[in-house]
């Protein structure tokens, strides 16, 4: 732990001339200030002595205060209490409570743990980042760090609230799902008793419906009149036809194509949610938007990209709102109704089973339906 004494010229206060006086905190590589209850003239403080000129008054508070650092720093080690930037500030000001952390502590302590276990494969990355994005919505709402004995169930709610503010309703509840876990592991390390997340999350029912096979030629063949957006066109097209995901397109590159014994080039590629890798015929069309691209597709934000979508979708006409994962849903359903068989579109998406192929993806469009109630008509007469 290293702590000095800082002024900071910005906070100069107008009205008296003062600078407050600022603990200044690191540990492990993390910093904090920590307000203290005096202020001084700036020009009388000598940051390398760390003292103040002609007032021994304060030198003394100074000194006060440094002991009493190094004797939090001794005494939470001695109980074995986790020992952060923010465990530390919380002690400080609140003094230190045995066999209990505070929310920030935790929450750094998990991070830690979810480090360790994304470097051993245990975790992929994109978990890793689903919870480093829980803990900073959570900080958001919270606003400032607290005990983590103290969180009541209307701090979980306020958490939840805040997140609806952000986000919809399932990607909030999805993110609660996280915090959820998080607080399991709290328990199991002995900081709390219970959970205070206790209310019921329910997902709202999406109904997801894929593009029809004319609908995604209306895409292809539209005179879009505008270069960008003919590039995210291209971006779609390509993800209509190899179900990848948004991230997994991002760093699509060469090194991800693979020609077989028979001359036939394939994309063979991890995905980064799942870690499972998908095995991807390229057909024509995709082949064609990658020569085009130089295999070095466009690269922009998710948020960006759905919006410039809207844009398509108004001029080819389409209803269905257009985004993303739609065309990655829309190759799954396009090549099921195509009659490929469920394993093969399993290995095309990347899916760890075929259990979530047939969950999220198996649904028939009204002509398939037609079609293979026609080839039966003649054995149901």
């Amino acid at each position: 732990m290293t702590i000095t004494f800082v002024c900071r010229s910005a906070k100069v206060s107008k009205k008296d001339g003062l600078t407050p006086l600022e603990l200044y905190v690191i540990i492990k590589g993390k910093r904090r200030f920590v307000s203290l209850n005096r202020k001084i003239d700036q020009k009388l403080f000598n940051p390398k002595k760390q003292i103040v000129r002609g007032d021994p008054q304060t030198n003394e508070y100074i000194e006060a205060v440094r002991m009493k650092c190094y004797s939090l720093e001794t005494e939470m080690l001695k109980r074995g209490l986790l020992f952060t930037v923010d465990t530390f500030v919380y002690a400080f000001k609140h003094g230190i409570r045995q066999n209990s952390i505070s929310v920030y502590a935790l929450f750094d302590n998990f991070m830690e743990k979810q480090l360790e276990k994304e470097e051993v494969g245990l975790i992929t990355h994109a978990i890793y980042v689903k919870y480093r994005c829980t803990i900073r919505y959570c900080k958001e709402a919270m606003q400032t760090d607290k005990m983590l004995s103290e969180l009541t169930t209307s701090d979980m709610e306020d958490i939840y609230t805040y997140m609806l503010h952000q986000m919809s309703n399932n990607s909030a509840i999805c993110y609660m799902r996280k915090l959820k876990t998080i607080l399991i592991y709290a328990i199991s390390q002995g900081y709390i008793s219970s959970n205070p997340l206790t209310f019921k999350l329910h997902k709202d029912k999406v109904k997801k419906e894929p593009l029809t096979l004319e609908e995604v030629r209306r895409i292809r063949t539209k005179e879009l009149g505008s270069r960008s957006l003919e590039n995210i066109r291209d971006l779609f097209i390509l993800q209509c036809y190899t179900g990848l995901a948004f991230r997994d397109m991002s760093c699509l590159s060469e090194k991800d194509i693979e020609i077989d014994k028979d001359g036939k080039e394939w994309i063979v590629k991890e995905r980064i949610k799942t870690g499972v890798l998908a095995f991807i015929p390229i057909l024509p069309v995709v082949k064609e938007i990658l020569v085009k691209h130089n295999y070095h597709l466009p690269t922009l934000t998710n948020q960006k990209y759905n919006s410039y979508l809207k844009e398509i979708q108004e001029l080819c006409g389409i209803k269905k709102t257009l985004h993303s994962h739609l065309a990655r849903h829309t190759c799954g359903t396009l090549l099921l109704n195509a009659g490929v068989d469920m394993l093969t579109v399993s290995k095309v998406l990347g899916h760890s089973s075929t259990k979530t192929t047939e969950m999220v993806y198996a649904k028939l469009l009204p002509e398939t339906i037609m079609k293979r109630v026609e080839e039966v008509s003649d054995k149901l007469m």
